[in-house]
């Protein structure tokens, strides 16, 4: 499970640069940058759920996600939050035409960083 989670992180953190690649809103539009933001938390949370040996159905659903570790007790509530990402999994992947929920890019970058981070303590090298 270790080496599962361990490369859950690293396909997050590559998820993640992409999303730092969209950060100019002028150039590329949120359901771009969405597309790499929401599968970097998945990927993370994924990577937690595998080190607390919590099973993961195939999902893109951040919720969903979350609700699994806090069933086993585990305190996710720092990173609540990011389940408003889910939206970028399916909705607005097929909308050519989506509202957009006007997030501030650098700083829900910055909350993935902290989740992957914090997995990342967590299984170590």
């Amino acid at each position: 499970m270790a080496e599962e989670a361990r490369q859950f992180l690293r396909l997050a953190r590559r998820d993640l640069r992409a999303a730092e690649g969209l950060l100019d809103s002028s150039r590329f539009d949120e359901a771009s940058w969405g597309l790499h933001v929401q599968p970097a938390t998945e990927k993370a949370l994924k990577a937690w759920a595998c080190h607390e040996d919590v099973d993961c159905p195939l999902t893109h659903d951040l919720r969903l996600l979350l609700g699994l570790l806090e069933n086993k007790a585990i305190v996710v509530t720092p990173f609540r939050d990011l389940e408003i990402l889910t939206v970028f999994a399916v909705q607005l992947r097929y909308d050519d035409e989506p509202a957009p929920l006007e997030l501030l890019r650098p700083e829900w970058n910055s909350r993935v960083e902290a989740l992957i981070e914090r997995v990342e303590q967590m299984v170590g090298p």
